[in-house]
């Protein structure tokens, strides 16, 4: 039976935490710019409308995502890796949803990447409304595809969330005030108690609304990697 590496988990967390950063990069292309009242979900924002998303901002995004997925790997490895051998089912769900997620989130990644790039170049052709109704519609179109990554993103992190709750990892129980589903639910909570309060939509709301998960997965990784330091010198 396999043998735990704390050595080898250390690498794989912060390797992967190297990934969610530049995957994060992608995300902040698309949410840092200024917010204004009216702008909504992912493509109604009045930067992309008015030409201010930079045409810079798609190829980073393509870069940062296709070195992100990349590295994802190992991110995929760690939550593998943390589960015990003996706990054969909890690890093949994890394998699953990581190989799910690895192999179609980047291909989400970049269909946003490329409809707010769109949206900038269509908006002095068509309009902001009609440009609007075509983005949403195109998205729409590729909505139902859209759930194959989402499925995979759920095996893993709520596949991984339970086994640390029930014991079936190498971690103590209390890593998870640090668990990717935590820190996720905080950061799409607040934009969304902000709203509740009346608040003006801010450029912060987006930024915690869309990187949420690759932010998320950074705390958590980062966690593991200290972690398993911390398993090497009690060994």
């Amino acid at each position: 039976m396999e043998s735990f590496s704390p050595e080898k988990y250390r690498r794989d967390c912060l390797l992967g935490a190297l990934g969610a950063i530049l995957m994060l990069v992608g995300d902040l292309c698309l949410s840092v710019i200024p917010a204004e009242r009216g702008d909504s979900g992912l493509f109604a924002r009045a930067a992309y409308l008015d030409g201010s998303f930079g045409d810079w901002r798609l190829p980073l995004l393509m870069l940062t995502g296709s070195l992100g997925m990349a590295l994802g790997f190992f991110s995929v490895r760690a939550f593998y890796m943390m589960v015990k051998p003996e706990c054969r089912v909890t690890r093949k769900i994890t394998l699953v949803g990581g190989v799910i997620y690895l192999t179609t989130a980047g291909v989400l990644h970049a269909e946003i990447g490329a409809l707010a790039d769109l949206t900038g170049r269509l908006s002095p052709l068509l309009g902001r409304e009609e440009t609007i109704a075509f983005i949403q519609a195109r998205y729409e179109r590729t909505s139902t595809a859209a759930l194959i990554p989402y499925a995979g993103m759920v095996l893993l992190i709520i596949g991984s969330a339970a086994a640390l709750l029930a014991g079936k990892t190498v971690l103590p129980r209390a890593m998870f005030v640090f668990h990717v589903l935590v820190w996720q639910i905080v950061f799409v909570l607040i934009p969304d108690i902000r709203q509740a309060l009346g608040a003006d939509p801010s450029t912060w709301d987006f930024i915690l609304s869309q990187g949420s998960g690759n932010a998320a997965l950074f705390i958590w990784l980062a966690a593991n990697a200290v972690c398993a330091g911390r398993l090497k010198t009690e060994e």
